[in-house]
């Protein structure tokens, strides 16, 4: 896994259609549609990582503008303007030469797609104990370690241009709860754990090799 951070700033419908725009292929996510599915985690600190009910494009939408998408219930005081910052994400991927050979592969793609998801729950759970907000007066803030935090994996198989390129956008909501209500996270914070996180998710996706049988390849970590 390598790659920057991009923390999205914007409207929830922009979210939506900047992971249309990712895709490459008919059968990748379509949200826009209302047919893709975005896996949804919770963590909290000292907890496992748990996987919720996934989400269909309108309660992504709803998840990235602040609210519940079980309840529609607004977590916390949101902003609305164009500069409200909606999630934090980084892409979990690998070398080009995997995702050729899991093009070609089923066993290669399975193993491949296996060691993908296992990246995004170490991550969620490292930030789980390590991601803070800012509590108290403008002036007077303190940092408060998070309480829990959501995250949503959304899988796409190919670049943009089209080519092989099996990888997962992890998309941290900027709404945290700690200190008795929902916050906004600390992206600073965030932004500045890039290179522990990406260590994380290499880490996390390591161990990625099928049986070497005929017709069949072998991954090796690099």
């Amino acid at each position: 896994m390598h790659g920057g951070m991009k923390v999205y700033v914007g409207a929830p419908a922009a979210a939506r259609c900047y992971l249309e725009a990712g895709r490459g292929r008919a059968d990748d996510y379509y949200l826009t549609e209302g047919t893709g599915i975005a896996r949804r985690y919770s963590a909290g600190a000292g907890d496992r990582v748990q996987e919720l009910a996934q989400l269909a494009g309108d309660g992504y939408e709803a998840w990235v503008a602040g609210l519940d998408p079980d309840t529609g219930t607004a977590r916390g005081r949101l902003r609305t303007d164009d500069r409200a910052v909606r999630v934090v994400e980084v892409v979990v991927n690998g070398p080009k030469s995997w995702s050729l050979a899991a093009a070609l592969h089923p066993d290669v793609a399975a193993a491949y797609d296996a060691a993908q998801d296992r990246a995004p729950t170490k991550i969620i759970g490292w930030l789980s104990q390590h991601a803070t907000t800012r509590v108290g007066p403008r002036g007077g803030q303190v940092q408060e370690p998070v309480e829990v935090l959501e995250a949503v994996t959304v899988r796409h198989h190919t670049s943009r241009a089209g080519d092989p390129h099996r990888h997962l956008h992890l998309q941290v909501n900027a709404r945290v709860f700690a200190a008795g209500r929902w916050r906004g996270v600390h992206t600073v914070g965030v932004r500045d754990s890039l290179a522990a996180i990406n260590g994380i998710g290499h880490a996390g996706r390591h161990r990625c090799t099928v049986p070497e049988r005929a017709g069949r390849a072998r991954l090796h970590p690099r």
